[in-house]
């Protein structure tokens, strides 16, 4: 979930994010150890009051042990208690006590609980092992109790000698109260610089971020138009340094200006290629209607001349016939692409087989065999007028040139991403030197065909950004495949 909603932000967040989490480590990484400094700090001077306190105990101890002065030994620690020289005033003496070797009270600052002469009395484990480690010592030591905040303590210990003779030791346990007060006053210092530092560094990390994006963003808008095909409209990207950003900017500004260049070159030839298509075709329109136009007018004129010529009018009546026959035929074809292109209606593959029947009309009782083999059901999605229109075209030429005794194949199949249209046919094959010529404009072998048929086709296919194939072998027949991707044809 956290590496999605990393992935779903832009690149000037996760730059600002990444500033700001540098800076909050680098500034809580020192802020920690500024704290464990001065805690180790304030615990070692801590550690220095005790055993200066129990060292000022000690110095007369002894002698009061061997006269036996318990009162004097009590004194001594009442005084250093109250004791408050230069550094010292802030140091809170939480008991403090003289024992024997035995463990046994000598002195205590709390005399009701603990009564001289008696061992001293561990309410737990921890004063028992506090105890037996004051007992043990025989030189000066801190021990340290497991206490925190107000219950927490340490405790010095200076054992008493007299000619090498071990007569006790001296115990003062002080408050780690005040130490641990002022570690955390330092800690809430030191928060709060990391808090300063961390919004600091969000807000330098914003503005630089943003600074180091806005060339990227500006080419991220640049690929987008580039993507939509709005060439001419890339806004050039402001470089302001040197670096690998205003490297990378500059390139982008170059190829900007080098697509802008191309994609009006390409309009700049897509026009002229359209002008002489459309000279060839106006010519093809000139020279196809010419002709029988020619004949036409030829009758009319006669007739004209005779008109009560009967076996005139039967003879030329046919040839008025076939002439306007001829010509609507070819402006027919003329406008069925436009009448096609105007339609995108979305049919299922089975709206190929409406075509089965104008197919077998079309043989007209001939000796073809027409095999009709359509995989595309319900799943599949076409666009109906477009691919109808180009089966039925290659299905009728394929007839066209076939002989009697032949056979015309059709096939339809979804593969991967793609629909495939195949018609095959045993005719004679299609000359090496009319392949070139194939899908050109009114270019025909057959003697009433207007050349315009297959023209249709490859102009149909080439709107569906599909691909029209060709294999032919003479006397072997011909194989025409028509590819159309899923872009256009939807599944």
């Amino acid at each position: 979930m956290k590496l999605f909603f990393l992935r779903s932000r832009g690149l000037s967040f996760k730059f600002a994010l990444a500033i700001t989490a540098v800076v909050a480590g680098v500034a809580f990484t020192i802020g920690a150890v500024i704290v464990v400094q001065d805690w180790r700090r304030f615990h070692q001077d801590l550690e220095e009051r005790a055993l200066l306190l129990a060292r000022s105990v000690a110095v007369t101890a002894p002698q009061a042990i061997l006269r036996n002065d318990s009162w004097f030994l009590y004194q001594s620690l009442k005084k250093m208690a109250v004791w408050e020289p230069g550094g010292l005033q802030n140091t809170k003496v939480m008991t403090a006590m003289t024992l024997d070797p035995e463990g046994r009270v000598l002195a205590h600052l709390k005399p009701k609980d603990h009564p001289l002469g008696l061992r001293l009395r561990a309410s737990n484990d921890e004063e028992i092992a506090l105890l037996e480690a004051a007992k043990s010592a025989r030189t000066a030591k801190v021990l340290e109790g497991n206490g925190v905040g107000a219950r927490g303590f340490i405790e010095a210990v200076i054992p008493l000698f007299s000619d090498e003779k071990f007569l006790g030791v001296v115990r003062v346990r002080v408050s780690t109260y005040e130490v641990y007060l002022q570690a955390q006053r330092s800690a809430l210092l030191v928060i709060g610089l990391t808090v300063a530092l961390v919004i600091l560094g969000s807000i330098s990390g914003a503005v630089i971020s943003r600074r180091m994006v806005k060339p990227l963003t500006a080419m991220t808008n640049g690929l987008h138009a580039v993507r939509r095909g709005e060439l001419t409209t890339i806004a050039p990207v402001r470089v302001h340094d040197n670096d690998e950003l205003g490297k990378l900017a500059a390139t982008f500004n170059e190829m900007a200006v080098e697509l802008a260049e191309k994609k009006m070159l390409e309009e700049q030839m897509a026009v002229s290629e359209k002008l002489v298509s459309l000279g060839r075709i106006t010519a093809g329109v000139a020279h196809e209607v010419n002709n029988p136009l020619a004949g036409l007018l030829n009758c009319i004129d006669n007739l004209k001349k005779h008109p009560d010529d009967k076996e005139m009018m039967e003879r030329y009546l046919p040839l008025l016939d076939n002439g306007l026959n001829r010509i609507k035929n070819i402006v027919e074809s003329l406008l069925v692409e436009l009448r096609v292109e105007d339609t995108r209606e979305v049919s299922d593959g089975s709206c190929l087989d409406d075509l089965r029947e104008i197919v077998e009309a079309e043989i007209n009782g001939r000796d073809i065999q027409l095999v009709w083999d359509n995989h595309l059901g319900d799943q599949v999605r076409v666009y109906k007028g477009q691919v109808q229109q180009v089966v039925l075209n290659l299905l009728k030429n394929a007839v066209q040139v076939l002989p009697d005794g032949g056979t015309v194949t059709f096939r339809s199949y979804h593969d991967g991403d793609c629909v495939v249209l195949e018609v095959d046919d045993d005719g004679p094959g299609i000359p090496p030197e009319n392949r070139s010529h194939l899908f050109d404009p009114f270019f025909t072998t057959t003697p009433n065909g207007t050349g315009l048929g297959l023209w249709v086709v490859y102009r149909l296919v080439e709107s569906m950004r599909g691909v029209i194939e060709v294999e032919s072998e003479m006397g072997q027949g011909t194989q025409i495949l028509v590819t159309l991707p899923t872009t256009e044809v939807r599944t």
